[in-house]
């Protein structure tokens, strides 16, 4: 019984994150919104604590803050920060992916071009969902083999703000996949064949193509809501 409404309240927690998550990402909650949890609790018909839990794991993420009050509100995202943040991956991928090249076996090579084929049938599938699964199992592999737990705890978080607005997004959502896909494909290229001359630029070249789409997707929220997002 005890393990069932265990398994239960983190199910909710889910729905709740999902929905919020959904809100947020596709600027249906404008930034600095206010979050209420009597307000949502009703919406979804979920009790208020597991809309809490959902909250601060967004907070965790970077998706929301809370004011002196206490009180949730979407938090703002600029383009300074994605650039920031962008600045960061660039940096901290290519050390995670040139010390994970020297430290492969086959079977965590095998596994990286396993990872690429998943992103191709879910972009042939237009599975958004899949994608990221196969996305996530891809740099979960290189973190693990690179062994840096400090500098994979930074990846994650920094990755998943600025991606989430990138992945949400419908407009362009095929050609953006196939475009990362393609770019994953010739990262792994270079990690397996040990290539680190290729791997910076590799990294560069994918991480600057990330932060042009998330710019220009704020850019473009901004200009219909009014929103300072410099």
């Amino acid at each position: 019984m005890g393990s069932s409404v265990a398994v239960e309240a983190a199910s909710l927690v889910d729905v709740a994150y999902e929905n919020l998550l959904a809100r947020i990402t596709s600027f249906h909650v404008k930034a600095g919104a206010p979050l209420s949890e009597v307000k949502i609790s009703k919406e979804l018909n979920i009790s208020r604590t597991p809309i809490r839990e959902a909250l601060q794991r967004l907070e965790k993420e970077g998706l929301v803050q809370r004011t002196e009050s206490s009180r949730f509100t979407v938090a703002q995202i600029s383009i300074r920060e994605v650039n920031e943040a962008c600045d960061m991956l660039e940096i901290l991928d290519t050390y995670i992916f040139s010390k994970a090249s020297t430290l492969l076996t086959p079977e965590d090579a095998e596994e990286l071009r396993l990872s690429v084929k998943r992103m191709n049938d879910a972009c042939d599938a237009n599975d958004r969902s899949a994608w990221t699964e196969a996305d996530r199992g891809f740099h979960q592999l290189l973190n693990r083999v690179a062994g840096n737990e400090l500098v994979a705890d930074t990846v994650r978080e920094t990755r998943r703000r600025v991606q989430r607005f990138w992945i949400r997004s419908t407009v362009g959502q095929f050609d953006r996949l196939s475009t990362c896909t393609t770019e994953h494909a010739e990262l792994v290229d270079a990690i397996i064949n040990k290539d680190l001359a290729a791997i910076p630029p590799a990294v560069q070249e994918h991480i600057g193509h990330l932060r042009e789409n998330v710019v220009a997707l704020l850019t473009t929220v901004a200009l219909l809501t009014g929103d300072d997002v410099a």
